[in-house]
């Protein structure tokens, strides 16, 4: 499977963090992890995994799709 980047985007976007800063904020992760999630150089793990649904609704079979 493959991480795919765009519900995590969407979602944050829905909620106004517009920016990778602001979802870095939200998650309360660093800016240089979040953004190679969102230019997809790299995949969140576990506890971050968590984070993302609980700040955003996002599930992990949302962010690795059976067909990416």
């Amino acid at each position: 499977m493959r991480f795919d980047p765009r519900p995590l985007r969407s979602a944050a976007a829905a909620k106004g963090h517009n920016k990778v800063a602001a979802i870095a904020r939200a998650l309360d992760l660093p800016y240089g992890t979040v953004i190679t999630w969102t230019q997809n150089r790299s995949a969140p793990g576990g506890p971050a995994l968590a984070a993302i649904e609980r700040t955003y609704g996002v599930t992990a079979a949302q962010l690795f799709p059976a067909d990416a």
